[in-house]
């Protein structure tokens, strides 16, 4: 039976028929509807598809279905099967009669291994493959086994500690152990003051956890957006009429296309929903136009077959590039979106006084934030309550992982010329966001095909698209001036800053705002009553602390080392005891100076 896939998973025979050039995964989510193994780059980087094939771990959205033929495929749905334990055992667990947990599961669950669940599938996965060949680990063989599964939380001390116990546990047949090193507040509340599990954790455990991309509608499209894919120019022509006739295609949206406003924005509208003839482009991810076909593989054909033309113009590569004289402003009022100003004090007077002065430019670079779960929108048309028949009034929910749903709702009225009360953002589960999942991405496009077809319409971004489109950490340039007096005390501090906020405002004036104002903050003091130095040590305005040259270093030995506690003499008709607190005051100090001087070192 050549046509035909023989396959067991989690125990059940299917007989299906063969798609060329299909995945396991796309077999396992899309035929099989076992959506608990998640897609996050189809690349086999991210591990978050790891299923057991005959028991070794494999990265299922390389791998071709047709090799599944005759074997036996464990994904996260069928573990619980094995070696069972009561999911009662949980404490804090929500009711659900019957079910049962693995003791991976259900430690990954204990020991708050659980975040934004994207990745815990292929973690739990890569981690019962691991103790089926070795049953008492340690953590170099865990970190080893997971170094290809990757959990963008930051949750791998948590993960490690589960799968530690899970593997304990099931050496000992004993209940799985809770961690012992997040102690009871030692004020406890009928709330506060306790551990408490992540309401969630279970679906995110077993798969029932259910992301954008795991929903599917019925007589949904499938959408995908034409990039210009040139940095900056203008666009001459584009041709949609080959796209509009393949067989399958439901609908080819341009620039003449939109309903009402052209352009969206958190906070300022810079950003064009579609480029149209003989306007400009301004990075490689600009949509020019937007299709909506039966399947994926239809909608990317529809694109591939769209035609346009360019007149290319000049790069600007950086912020201090785009402010010279003679480059091209790309916006109606210039390059410069926002110049922050922040002042105190007399700077000449205190550089004048000060005995060194220290200057050094930092850079640091444009970073992605790399979530592993792409970005996903379905628009959904519904019927308008008031008249069934009357499709005039037609409304529409979006399914979307979002940081801010109500800015969503917002820019989709905005753009389809509608009220806000006929967008609905039916907020989901989101695999990860960490800032960037903040700006409008695929929500209006799916909209307006939604609106044009009025049927369900899905657009699901791939790895290289997520790279390419949304914004990323602002890249920055960070003048820093400071000078300070021989015992250490700084009298002035000057910062300039220039960050990169891309073709588009975003939240670059928000982010640079709070870049600013911290600028100066890198060490911060002040004299106590006996002074003794207290400082705080912050982060700097790009999220990380730069590297401090050694005389910046002494500068800030010196700081600390200069306000040792003076001695305090026995007063006339008083005890000596009246030294002790000097003296432990002292020791105090002296402690944090050493620790200072350890985290030096760091730098």
């Amino acid at each position: 039976m050549a046509n035909k896939i023989n396959i067991t998973v989690n125990g059940k025979r299917y007989l299906l028929e063969t798609i060329p050039g299909e995945s396991l995964s796309t077999l396992l989510r899309e035929r099989l509807r076992l959506t608990g193994t998640k897609i996050g780059c189809e690349e086999a980087e991210c591990g978050a598809c790891t299923v057991l094939v005959d028991g070794e771990p494999i990265m299922s959205c390389v791998y071709p279905a047709e090799r599944a033929d005759g074997k036996t495929v464990l994904t996260i749905e069928g573990l619980a099967d094995l070696t069972p334990s009561p999911l009662s055992s949980l404490k804090g667990a929500p009711e659900r009669s019957g079910e049962q947990l693995h003791p991976l599961q259900e430690a990954f669950v204990e020991h708050g291994a659980v975040q934004c669940g994207f990745c815990i599938p292929g973690q739990i996965m890569t981690a019962y493959a691991l103790l089926q060949r070795n049953p008492d680990p340690g953590r170099d063989d865990i970190r080893f086994a997971l170094k290809d599964t990757l959990c963008r939380c930051a949750g791998y001390p948590s993960i490690e500690s589960a799968i530690l116990a899970a593997a304990e546990s099931l050496r000992t047949g004993e209940p799985i152990k809770p961690p012992t090193h997040i102690p009871d507040s030692i004020h406890k509340h009928k709330t506060v003051g306790h551990k408490h599990l992540r309401p969630e954790a279970v679906e995110k455990v077993t798969g029932e956890a259910v992301y954008t991309d795991d929903l599917k509608f019925d007589g949904m499209l499938y959408a995908k957006v034409k990039r210009a894919m040139i940095p900056h120019g203008f666009l001459k022509k584009l041709d949609v009429s080959k796209a509009r006739a393949l067989k399958g295609v439901a609908a080819v949206l341009t620039a003449e296309d939109i309903p009402a406003e052209r352009n969206h924005g958190l906070v300022v509208y810079d950003w064009p929903v579609l480029v149209g003839i003989g306007e400009r482009v301004r990075y490689v991810g600009d949509a020019i136009a937007v299709a909506a076909a039966e399947s994926q593989e239809i909608a990317e054909q529809a694109v591939g077959l769209i035609e346009a033309e360019f007149e290319l113009q000049p790069v600007i590569t950086n912020p201090v590039m785009a402010r010279q004289a003679d480059v091209p402003q790309i916006h109606a009022k210039g390059n410069l979106l926002k110049h922050i100003k922040v002042r105190k004090g007399d700077m000449d007077a205190g550089f004048a006084s000060a005995d060194i002065v220290l200057e050094h430019t930092f850079h640091t670079q444009t970073t992605d934030h790399a979530f592993i779960e792409p970005e996903c929108s379905i628009a959904v048309p519904t019927k308008p309550d008031r008249s069934p028949e009357d499709l005039s009034g037609l409304r529409i929910e979006i399914y979307v992982g979002s940081q801010i749903p109500y800015q969503d709702r917002t820019q989709v009225a905005r753009v389809l010329g509608w009220e806000e009360e006929r967008i609905r953002i039916v907020g989901q589960l989101m695999g990860g966001g960490f800032g960037g999942k903040e700006d409008v991405m695929g929500q209006i496009h799916a909209a307006m095909l939604a609106d044009v077809t009025k049927r369900p319409v899905k657009l699901l971004f791939d790895r290289q698209e997520s790279l390419l489109v949304h914004p990323k950490r602002h890249a920055t340039q960070i003048r820093v001036k400071i000078g300070a007096k021989k015992n250490g005390r700084l009298v002035a501090c000057e910062t300039e800053l220039y960050g990169d906020t891309g073709a588009y405002a975003s939240l670059g004036e928000k982010v640079m705002t709070r870049a600013t104002t911290h600028s100066a903050g890198t060490v911060r003091h002040r004299t106590c009553p006996r002074r003794l130095l207290r400082h705080v040590h912050q982060q700097s305005a790009c999220g990380r602390v730069p590297r401090i040259r050694r005389d910046a270093i002494r500068v800030r030995r010196r700081v600390h080392d200069g306000y040792a506690c003076r001695k305090v003499e026995p007063r006339p008709g008083r005890a000596a005891p009246h030294q002790r607190p000097a003296r432990r005051q002292y020791h105090q100090h002296r402690a944090g100076v050493e620790r200072v001087r350890r985290l030096d070192g760091m730098y």
